[in-house]
């Protein structure tokens, strides 16, 4: 062909009416060779529920579920009609001699007529596969957040297709397709192996939809598809997903130097903690949109239904969250657009949101390092990451569901406020169980054994005798002299804040640089060691607080005195070996709480350490 060729066309959607208060029809308005045509789509809308400028029917939350329901129906409607103009302007570049037949194919396709539609297109070389695919996406995908990222595997998926000259049509797609394609992903660019096998399952999702779909019937075989293997272990894959601390969600609470904006962010971020919710349910929480109900003990639980399952979450509201909603309630959110109806506005705003809440972190001064693993490609390597780096809302769910089994709250508990159907994702993905926290679970349960000789737990640490019987335990007054009166610095030091790993640490360090066997001694991987179990160690819930606490309680000043300055040079210790300042944070708050320290001490003791980590960080 001699002559150029430019496709100059387009389409359009308008309403036949604009001013009746009635639903009014829906037109296509297909521009090719600067004539114009229209084209009934078969769909009705409000005129006030149509966002000219969007070309789209307008879903809100101040619309009737009836209304939001219809105008769902008209969107999918007309996204499905732009993917076919896409596909029919695609089409046309590599066959120019159909050009004359445009506005014919597109009437057909627009008609609502869906039989007729598809009888069209097979006698015009059928639908491309993804195209189908992307029609799969729009009708079973409900999330739209979801189903861009859908539509998204579809364009990495045609692009495949066309890198490797394979014929984009649903014949030419079978398990060793589907195989191939999860090795050019990986070649190409080795990425996190969770986020290439979503790539990969996500088309296989589509097409088992297309297998189903009366009017499509793909018929392909999705059943023996070998995955590549994710070689991490399932703590492995949890590493990422860092629970805070209740000391650590003090720490951000009260902290006071924070800009409005953050000041907003921190609210919302506490009140995820304490509540267990997804960031899109917390509209509903501050908005009131709840049902109350008064138990028969007079306390008040809420109840409402999540957005993403739909299903029931009943919640208590902890003083503290109590306060920040009524807080709330009289000024509004000045600074942090969350509260709106506009999804793609809150979508916007969240990736703000996380950005304000690392770094109110950082402020806290949660920076202690965070190992974890990663699977690129098929290597597992480990990563670094400060604790304030991956922070964000989400985390806030895997704090709540940690702490609330930390404190005694069974699995089958928490999921009434998660609103889980069951256990499973509580188990795989959400708890964070330290060998401490199983350590405790498990020692909690074997002391409920009674009557045997062999498996008997030893109480030498344990405030409640096990010879008694159940009722002598709720008779029987919990007494804490035996136990406290066993007690030595030495010991409180290490139940409380691990001294001996500390010393141990301590020690190696000493040793570095000195010849041992005419060979100079290098303990850097035991004192990495001691110092991320030390570290672990100062995250956790460490037992027998309130011995510790009756012991110092016990101690003559002057003892009291002695302990506190065993306590300050454990402190300079931990800042010597390389301990985080999160870490011996937390050491120097667990003090004030068992009464090691007073007031006027805990302060002096922050601001030495201060000085201490500022002078370690200058080398």
């Amino acid at each position: 062909m001699s002559e150029q060729v430019f496709l100059d066309f387009s389409l359009n959607f308008n309403l036949r009416q604009t001013k009746k208060n009635m639903p009014t029809i829906i037109y296509a308005l297909f521009t090719f060779r600067g004539r114009q045509y229209k084209v009934n789509i078969g769909a009705k809308v409000y005129p006030t529920q149509w966002n000219k400028r969007k070309q789209i029917a307008t879903i809100s939350n101040g619309q009737t579920r009836l209304d939001n329901r219809n105008n769902e129906i008209v969107n999918k409607k007309i996204r499905s009609l732009l993917a076919i103009f896409e596909e029919k302007k695609n089409y046309l570049c590599e066959n120019l001699e159909r050009i004359d037949f445009l506005f014919e194919e597109m009437r057909q396709a627009i008609n609502p007529n869906l039989k007729t539609r598809y009888t069209i297109m097979k006698d015009n070389n059928q639908l491309s596969a993804t195209l189908i695919l992307s029609q799969m996406a729009e009708k079973n995908i409900l999330s739209e957040n979801s189903r861009k990222i859908y539509l998204g595997y579809v364009t990495a998926f045609k692009e495949y297709l066309e890198a490797k000259g394979i014929s984009n049509s649903l014949s030419a797609i079978n398990t060793d397709v589907l195989e191939d394609y999860q090795q050019f992903l990986l070649e190409r660019n080795p990425v996190k192996i969770k986020t290439l096998l979503n790539k990969v399952k996500g088309i296989v999702t589509l097409i088992n939809h297309a297998n189903k779909d009366k009017a499509i019937k793909a018929n392909i075989n999705t059943n023996g598809i070998t995955y590549l293997e994710d070689k991490r272990s399932k703590e492995q894959k949890k590493s990422k997903q860092v629970p805070l601390t209740e000391e650590q969600l003090l720490a951000i609470y009260n902290y006071a130097d924070l800009r409005p904006r953050e000041v907003e962010a921190r609210d919302l971020f506490i009140c995820q903690c304490l509540l267990g919710q997804r960031i899109s349910d917390l509209p509903k929480i501050f908005k009131g949109e709840y049902a109350i109900t008064l138990l028969d003990d007079e306390n008040e639980v809420i109840s409402f239904t999540v957005q993403k399952t739909r299903e029931e979450a009943t919640l208590y509201l902890f003083p503290v969250v109590k306060e920040i909603l009524e807080r709330y309630k009289q000024t509004g959110f000045k600074h942090i657009d969350l509260l709106i109806e506009d999804e793609k506005i809150v979508r916007r705003n969240e990736a703000k949101l996380n950005r304000t809440i690392k770094q109110v972190c950082k402020k806290v001064g949660l920076d202690s390092d965070v190992i974890y693993v990663e699977q690129i490609g098929e290597d597992v390597v480990e990563k670094k990451k400060k604790l304030f780096e991956m922070i964000h809302t989400h985390i806030a769910r895997h704090t709540f569901i940690t702490l609330m089994c930390r404190l005694g709250v069974s699995k089958e508990d928490v999921i009434i406020a998660t609103a889980h159907t069951d256990t499973t994702m509580i188990d795989d993905v959400y708890l964070h169980e330290t060998v401490n926290d199983k350590g405790t679970r498990l020692i909690n349960s074997l002391k409920k054994i009674k009557g045997s000789t062999l498996f008997k737990i030893e109480e030498a640490n344990n405030m409640v005798d096990t010879t008694m019987n159940e009722e002598e335990t709720v008779k029987k007054p919990i007494s804490t002299a035996s136990v406290t009166n066993n007690i030595t610095f030495d010991t409180l030091l290490d139940t409380q804040f691990f001294a001996s790993k500390i010393n141990k640490a301590v020690e190696l360090q000493s040793q570095v640089g000195h010849l041992k066997d005419g060979k100079l001694c290098s303990y850097d991987n035991e004192i990495t060691s001691l110092i991320s179990e030390i570290e672990k160690f100062s995250q956790s819930s460490t037992s027998d607080s309130d011995v510790a606490k009756q012991y110092v309680k016990q101690l003559s000043v002057g003892k009291q005195s002695d302990l506190h300055d065993c306590f300050r040079e454990m402190i300079i210790k931990c800042v010597k070996i390389g301990i985080s300042k999160d870490a011996i944070m937390q050491f120097i708050n667990k003090a004030l709480e068992i009464g090691l320290l007073d007031n006027e001490r805990f302060t002096h003791i922050k601001e030495i350490t201060t000085a201490l980590l500022d002078k370690r960080n200058q080398g």
